[in-house]
């Protein structure tokens, strides 16, 4: 396991790849003096909440690793052990300026400002939080791109098509062993149950287990077989994933489509991208506020890695497409 900090005599050593730092719990105790009345219990407790976080990332990177994903393990520590250390000695240096008059004495007290104090240092351990969510949320999609093993197959998937095609074919085989199964019920009605389990089995390939809950299930009420509800379940799925088969075909078949648009904004470009599998606005510069409020609530989110506003490539990305352009048109289009 990745460890990457240890507390020995009230002292936290990080080490992760690149980057190292000591912190004492001496030389943090003074932060705390006007809050408490044990101040070296309060660093020593910070300490070891730094310590338990910075460890627990540590051992998200080693399952994503040990899992096959793409992640540099040294890399991704050493990032999140900086980062995540200066919020702490931020929300720290915030904790010193703030004060309980049970510490200092009511004589004077200056609740406003305290006050003031203290709902800025609540948002720098906000930010804490919040910088150990999204980092999580960071490396998992550093490791997984395309989405982690198990997960529903995304449109930008290099095998997306295949993919989904496998799975198709799966649901259909289910769909088939599921009404084998219900023929087989009906065929063995009134043989011993042993032979009927025998012949669940080999029909169906189930293993006896299955085919025995199947012939007679645990619960009276859950009854013999599968009900038409599960069956339809299945077709709804087949179907499903045929609808999203046959969008992404269409979109491959497309190519990338590129369009140019006069607006009061500017020259837009609208191109339709299906190795991203997304429908992307690309402007001249940085859109104005109105603008990028009226890309959000049509569902388009900014993209660093793309430079462009997208959302997914389907028929409800092209019609939100076609709402901002009706929003920036100008009287001079261009096609």
């Amino acid at each position: 396991m990745t460890t990457l900090a240890t507390i020995a005599d009230d002292t936290l050593t990080v080490s992760a790849g690149a980057f190292a730092v000591v912190i004492t719990a001496k030389s943090i105790e003074n932060n705390f003096d006007a809050v408490t009345h044990f101040p070296e219990r309060r660093a020593r407790l910070s300490l070891a909440d730094l310590c338990n976080s910075l460890n627990y990332f540590g051992g998200r990177l080693d399952k994503l690793a040990a899992e096959g994903g793409a992640v540099d393990v040294a890399t991704e520590a050493a990032r999140f052990a900086e980062r995540h250390i200066a919020l702490h000695r931020r929300a720290w240096a915030m904790e010193a300026r703030c004060m309980s008059w049970f510490i200092v004495g009511p004589a004077n007290f200056p609740t406003a400002r305290n006050q003031k104090r203290q709902g800025s240092r609540d948002k720098a351990y906000d930010a804490i939080r919040a910088h150990s969510e999204a980092a999580l949320k960071t490396i998992e999609r550093t490791a997984w791109p395309h989405g982690a093993p198990g997960d529903a197959i995304r449109a930008n998937h290099p095998d997306a098509i295949s993919l989904i095609r496998a799975k198709i074919e799966q649901h259909r085989a289910v769909h088939a062993q599921m009404k084998t199964a219900n023929a087989v019920l009906r065929e063995t009605k009134g043989q011993e149950l042993g032979a009927r389990i025998t012949a669940m089995a080999g029909a169906t390939g189930f293993k006896r287990e299955t085919c025995e809950r199947i012939v007679n299930p645990p619960q009276s009420w859950m009854g013999q077989g599968f009900g038409s509800h599960a069956l339809s379940g299945q077709l709804a799925e087949i179907k499903r994933l045929e609808g999203r088969l046959a969008t992404l075909e269409a979109n491959a078949a497309r190519g990338t489509v590129e369009t140019q648009h006069n607006t009061t904004v500017g020259a837009l470009t609208v191109r339709e991208n299906p190795d991203a599998a997304r429908v992307q606005l690309i402007f001249p510069g940085k859109p104005d506020e109105a603008t990028r409020s009226l890309l959000k609530s049509h569902g388009f989110r900014w993209a660093p890695s793309e430079g462009a506003w997208q959302r997914h490539l389907n028929n409800a990305g092209r019609y939100a497409v076609s709402r901002v352009l009706s929003a920036l048109q100008t009287d001079n289009e261009a096609a």
